[in-house]
């Protein structure tokens, strides 16, 4: 008696889950569309590379809606609830449940080193039509997963954005350095796979912007830490010469923060309080007040910071409101930046000179 009223208590609750995604999309995507999609998406490799910890990843996209998931080499053993909701599960994967639940086919296999496999789940708009949940742990080299979009949610003149989807995941790539990423996709009948792997994580990110215009550099600067309860990865470089195009790019937990926010407020108070320690130290230039602007005019960035709980201005999370990282932050990178300066003379007196003519010409404009 009492196994047949949990097994209809979980079917209530999955139907309770599959129910609430499919009325209210909106709250876990934001927008029905290619960006939404790719959010979601986000937030499934970020937990899968997380949890499984796979070292080759292949995003397929068919026609306009259907598209493959496939993660090889995997390290963890995984829970077969990987796509449904379940309270008892160790780890729940929201995103995962809103695209099985967003989708009028959802698969997943596991497979082995073998290649042989080892389980399989059909779902129909989250509903599970092939397949039993035991919430058991797996291990398993392979996880493939299928999926088509349900056209009664996303509309009939939905289809894929091939281009955005691989630039938003070339950008992606970056912080995931571990793992190669395959993207395949057809434009004009024409098959496409592009493969990214950036060994170096966001060093490679400011290299490339450096070679796509951004010219020669100084003071070129890349580090992994853990501070405290959270974890950060930064590079960054001042340009040699002043271009209107500025390149500081933020991330939090693998998302952009375009708006920036407590991490990218360390990382300039660092670089401003290891200059004016270097200035005092050498007893350089009237006046040991230097500000953001006079920092971030030649500044080149990328930092990414992992933290267990983070806070963000507003509802879509664009920047971030920590305000107990800025101090580490600047902690870290004040006294990173001050030995740099010592060591290396040469950038020391061309960042020195920079700052002298930013302040010379904002003294002109001001005596207009």
């Amino acid at each position: 008696m009492t196994t047949k009223a949990n097994s209809s208590k979980e079917n209530i609750e999955a139907i309770d889950w599959i129910e609430h995604i499919r009325s209210r999309p909106g709250m876990y995507l934001g927008s029905m569309n290619n960006r939404g999609f790719v959010g979601m998406l986000k937030y499934i490799l970020s937990e899968i590379i997380l949890n499984a910890k796979p070292d080759f990843i292949v995003i397929e996209l068919h026609g306009q809606s259907r598209g493959e998931l496939r993660f090889e080499n995997i390290k963890n053993t995984v829970n077969d609830s990987l796509g449904v909701a379940l309270k008892k599960a160790g780890r729940v994967f929201y995103e995962m449940q809103a695209l099985n639940a967003l989708s009028s086919h959802f698969q997943i296999r596991f497979f082995d080193s073998k290649g042989n496999k080892v389980l399989k789940q059909c779902f129909e708009k989250g509903k599970t039509i092939d397949g039993s949940i035991k919430n058991i742990e797996l291990s398993c080299d392979i996880i493939e997963i299928e999926f088509s979009l349900d056209r009664e949610i996303w509309k009939n003149e939905f289809e894929w954005n091939e281009n955005y989807i691989d630039h938003e995941i070339r950008d992606y790539a970056y912080l995931h350095k571990r793992v190669k990423f395959e993207v395949r996709y057809k434009i004009d009948n024409e098959q496409c796979n592009v493969i990214y792997h950036f060994k170096n994580g966001l060093k490679d990110r400011l290299d490339i912007e450096k070679l796509n215009g951004l010219g020669g550099s100084y003071f070129q600067i890349f580090f992994e830490e853990k501070i405290n309860d959270f974890a950060i990865e930064a590079a960054f470089a001042f340009k040699e010469y002043s271009v209107d195009e500025a390149f500081l790019k933020s991330y939090v937990n693998d998302s952009y923060t375009y708006e920036n926010g407590t991490h990218v407020d360390g990382l300039l108070k660092g670089l401003i309080r290891g200059i004016i320690k270097y200035f005092q130290k050498n007893k350089l230039l009237d006046g040991l007040e230097i500000s953001e602007d006079e920092i971030k005019e030649d500044l080149i960035a990328a930092i990414h910071v992992k933290i267990k709980e983070p806070v963000f201005c507003g509802s879509v999370k664009n920047k971030l409101a920590n305000p107990e990282i800025v101090e580490p932050i600047a902690n870290y990178i004040a006294k990173l930046f001050f030995e740099k300066m010592m060591e290396d003379e040469t950038s020391a007196k061309k960042l020195t000179k920079k700052i002298e003519q930013i302040r010379w010409v904002a003294k002109r404009k001001n005596s207009r």
